[in-house]
């Protein structure tokens, strides 16, 4: 994806994707939701080798936690300490949702970090319908790329009032 991105700097003229063995892989994904709903990630699978989760960001919103914070951008691990699964409701004026995987990097001084859209992170996606897809995710850290590394399905839930989008 850095060669990607190097070929075509002018974002605007850039592809989407990279094609990988015939995928297309990408390393975010935006898309069209309803304004108000329930947003929920199911982890699928993960490789317990590598600390890795994903990030949701609601354009011109939140993701509304059960203590009543709003975050702009929630962070779920996956990780056997936690639930596979998580649901909270949403609200997004421009009716935009992006989601991308992170993972943990160990760097020479000892120290880890979180980062993503680095060294082979990416994913496919497979989509159910409109507002369900299941992404096929590599870290950063796997060599060659793993798409299978992490999978992990997000479902958008309109509320019941709200049938824009």
């Amino acid at each position: 994806m850095l060669d990607h991105a190097a070929r075509y700097p002018d974002k605007t003229a850039r592809p989407t994707h990279i094609l990988w063995n015939g995928l297309a892989v990408t390393t975010a994904d935006c898309f069209s939701v309803p304004i108000k709903g329930v947003v929920k990630i199911e982890i699928l699978s993960k490789n317990s080798n590598i600390a890795q989760g994903i990030d949701l960001k609601i354009e011109e919103g939140a993701v509304c936690l059960e203590g009543g914070e709003q975050v702009r951008l929630l962070r779920t691990w996956a990780d056997d300490r936690y639930e596979d699964t998580v649901e909270y409701p949403y609200h997004s004026a421009s009716g935009r949702l992006c989601v991308w995987n992170v993972y943990k990097v160990h760097v020479p001084n000892g120290e880890t970090r979180d980062e993503k859209w680095t060294g082979n992170a990416g994913f496919w996606i497979e989509s159910i319908d409109n507002y369900q897809r299941i992404y096929h995710c590599s870290s950063g850290c796997d060599d060659p790329p793993n798409f299978e590394s992490l999978l992990f399905r997000l479902t958008v839930v309109p509320f019941a009032s709200d049938d824009s989008a």
